[in-house]
């Protein structure tokens, strides 16, 4: 799965890349480290407004949640989306049969590796990953808009979507064997622009982005800090675990 991305680009650099102009009052700052679980705001690309990079909130609420309750609870289970089922799963179903497809961009994503320790139990390390050939690169994702029946305002929301780990990712998240969308540049204007029909869009995600152009490295546990912010320049800094360097598969 996916939970913990960066941005570190300037706006101007984001808005150069995808052809798209954010909001006069974003503000957008880079953005070193985000937990889903904080539901931040993020600039994304939809199929619907191509030439806008629109900020909307992680945790995709579908149309059917009746109340703001229901919503919050709702958003914490569709943080990620397997590319697989999300023409069966009610909570995306509607989004990816109106086509609701979107571009999410990241300049990398965070993944924790798990070593067994059979006495003391397992440990986690940290690791960031990263495109070599793209500075920014696009996730796959579906949004939609959630109507508020207290407000009638309609709030716009989104999920990333996962698929199979290629062999690098496998080795990572050794626990689930997933990664994020990451789509090549042919498949990022497919995901964005084509009429695809349910068939073509699943087996556009099944392939994973390839291992040969990704990048990843073990980082320092500030990722996890609960005294420092892990926004910062600082948690992307490498660091080496000597109990990790028998295992070259990690890194790339």
């Amino acid at each position: 799965m996916c939970f913990h991305k960066s941005l570190n680009v300037k706006a101007e650099e984001l808005e150069a890349r995808y052809e798209a102009v954010l909001p006069t009052t974003a503000n957008f700052q880079p953005v070193y480290h985000a937990n889903a679980y904080n539901f931040p705001v993020w600039p994304i690309v939809t199929r619907q407004e191509p030439g806008k990079l629109q900020l909307i909130h992680w945790g995709l609420i579908p149309r059917w949640a009746r109340t703001k309750e229901n919503a919050a609870d709702i958003r914490t289970k569709t943080i990620n989306a397997r590319s697989e089922t999300i023409y069966e799963k009610p909570s995306f179903k509607s989004a990816a049969q109106a086509g609701k497809r979107c571009l999410i961009p990241v300049t990398g994503f965070f993944e924790w590796y798990t070593q067994e320790e059979s006495s003391r139990g397992n440990k986690k390390y940290p690791f960031y990953i990263y495109s070599s050939d793209q500075k920014i690169s696009s996730i796959a994702g579906l949004w939609d808009e959630w109507p508020d029946p207290e407000t009638g305002e309609l709030v716009p929301t989104y999920t990333l979507l996962t698929t199979e780990a290629n062999p690098l990712l496998a080795a990572i998240h050794n626990t689930k064997k997933r990664m994020p969308c990451v789509l090549t540049p042919d498949a990022e204007h497919a995901w964005l622009h084509d009429d695809l029909s349910e068939k073509d869009a699943v087996a556009l995600l099944e392939k994973p982005y390839p291992a040969s152009k990704m990048h990843s490295y073990s980082i320092s546990k500030r990722i996890t800090s609960r005294s420092e912010s892990s926004d910062a320049p600082e948690v992307l800094t490498r660091t080496e675990y000597p109990e990790l360097s028998s295992n070259p598969q990690l890194f790339s």
